[in-house]
């Protein structure tokens, strides 16, 4: 028991000095993600879901709105000057900030979308069955809408 213990601490501490050792050599990376994922984290802070579908959303396109940053950073120069010089235009910032945004719309009118689309579904099915019991009523009489007493 005691060696699995020891075990499961070791590999622990195997996993959190390789991130702290790609940490080290990827500061200016963090910290694109870090700043430009604040969106992110506040929908995760505000989303009081289990499913987390606010973040989920928000989430996955500022992603995508931050990897063109990343991209320019990775391929010019991998330091803290580009890091802060991608911050200072305007431009990633529209990037980073519109696809966040574009995650909270999706967030706000999937539900009404969705609703639509049932709806217009049921009421398909409402006029599908009023037509078979119309052809019921013709084939069979009154007696089988229910609507009659048989008395």
């Amino acid at each position: 028991m005691a060696t699995s213990s020891a075990s499961a601490s070791s590999t622990k501490a195997l996993i959190i000095l390789t991130v702290v050792g790609l940490l080290v050599f990827t500061l200016p990376t963090v910290l694109v993600l870090l700043v430009g994922m604040i969106p992110s984290f506040i929908a995760y802070a505000t989303d009081r879901r289990k499913e987390k579908y606010k973040t989920l959303s928000v989430g996955c396109l500022n992603f995508l709105g931050i990897l063109p940053v990343l991209t320019m950073l990775w391929t010019k120069d991998h330091s803290f000057d580009m890091a802060f010089s991608l911050f200072a235009d305007p431009f990633s910032w529209l990037m980073v900030l519109g696809a966040a945004a574009a995650g909270w719309t999706i967030f706000l009118i999937a539900p009404s979308v969705v609703a639509m689309f049932l709806s217009a579904r049921i009421e398909m099915s409402v006029e599908r069955l009023k037509k078979r019991q119309t052809k019921l009523i013709e084939e069979w009489g009154n007696g089988v809408s229910g609507n009659e007493d048989n008395g």
